[in-house]
């Protein structure tokens, strides 16, 4: 196929058909190679021509909408939150942690306290105000 100076012609070993043993060992391997099991960590994968969730998902959330609250494409999780709502017993958890932590006695020493609520997010001065107003 190649003379001794390496300068045959190159197309010429595509003018040989492999035989069929191993057309069906060229397969096996690819397919040995493709398989997910097989891929090495962190190997990229080319999924152009796959239909993935996330382009459902976002099907899904932009459907009825174009403005739709946690739509693909925003930070805000509270879509996914409302649709997973904490079981009563991690509600009882997450209280029984909150009043653990709030502790006066589990405070670090030399720990300062701002009770003044001068310092609290909007939104839980707007709720104290309101729990204040309808007592």
């Amino acid at each position: 196929m190649s003379d001794e100076h390496g300068t045959a012609d190159p197309t010429r070993a595509f003018e040989e058909k492999p035989s069929e043993d191993e057309i069906e060992d060229i397969d096996a391997e690819r397919e040995r190679r493709l398989d997910p099991d097989n891929r090495p960590e962190g190997a990229e994968v080319d999924n152009t021509g796959e239909t993935l969730p996330t382009v459902e998902e976002f099907k899904d959330l932009n459907a009825d909408d174009e403005e739709v609250e946690g739509a693909a494409g925003t930070s805000d999780p509270s879509k996914a939150f409302k649709d997973n709502p904490p079981s009563e017993e991690e509600v009882k958890e997450i209280e029984a942690e909150r009043e653990r932590r709030l502790d006066p006695a589990n405070r670090p020493e030399g720990a300062e306290v701002d009770n003044t609520g001068e310092n609290l997010p909007g939104f839980i001065k707007d709720e104290i105000q309101e729990q204040q107003s309808g007592q």
